[in-house]
């Protein structure tokens, strides 16, 4: 059984779950409520021990709520929650309120998380989602801005250089892609999380007729 160690965007608390299943509830948004995605308990107090022995402090969370940022990229994956095949540990990092973790924090973050997930005793498979979009504002008066020379810089770095982004500030990070930009944290961690060498399986960029910019990346470790 694969596991999916997953960064969700949306959370006012930086918190791991340890549950053994995940409910979410409806957002206000009209996005359908769904059946509770399966969690893996051990793996997650795993994950936990391990990073808190790295001096990183950490809300635990036996039961959590978790919200589109979560439901949505693995709807996308297996459009069926009920039969989706993998367990599932939510990683909720801080892109609302702040102070906000910088993205030099956020490279430790994940790297102390690919050595927690290396360490488990177990040979599982796991699949790392960085959620959340790049370039965005929905709101003042920069609201619908998008960069999208930034966007294609932060992926190219994601590949090879992801320590390139490490000296952005959080003001500077949301000069460059907006206030809900700050969403490059996720993709930092689970970046970071990725050992050894890393290429490049899938990319896509768009910009929508909306005010979200959309990215995609599959990346991979190679021996």
């Amino acid at each position: 059984m694969a596991r999916i160690v997953g960064a969700v965007t949306t959370s006012h608390i930086p918190a791991i779950g340890a549950a053994d299943e995940y409910r979410n509830a409806d957002e206000g948004w009209g996005l359908p409520t769904l059946p509770p995605y399966r969690g893996d308990a051990a793996f997650s107090w795993h994950l936990i021990e391990s990073l808190v022995a790295e001096e990183f402090d950490l809300t635990t969370c036996q039961e959590m709520l978790v919200d589109h940022a979560f439901t949505v990229p693995l709807k996308l994956l297996w459009p069926r929650p009920q039969a989706c095949p993998v367990l599932t540990v939510p990683v909720a990092l801080n892109t609302v309120q702040h102070p906000l973790p910088t993205p030099a924090r956020c490279i430790k973050l994940g790297r102390a998380l690919g050595r927690a997930i290396a360490s488990y005793p177990e040979d599982l498979k796991v699949l790392l989602l960085g959620t959340g979009g790049l370039s965005h504002q929905l709101d003042g008066t920069r609201a619908g801005f998008i960069n999208r020379g930034f966007d294609e810089m932060c992926m190219a770095a994601m590949v090879d250089a992801p320590e390139a982004l490490a000296h952005y500030s959080i003001p500077q990070l949301v000069e460059a892609a907006g206030t809900q930009g700050v969403e490059l944290l996720n993709w930092l961690v689970a970046r970071a999380a990725l050992s050894g060498r890393v290429e490049k399986v899938h990319s896509n960029y768009h910009i929508p007729i909306s005010n979200t910019a959309s990215g995609l990346m599959v990346l991979e470790n190679r021996a």
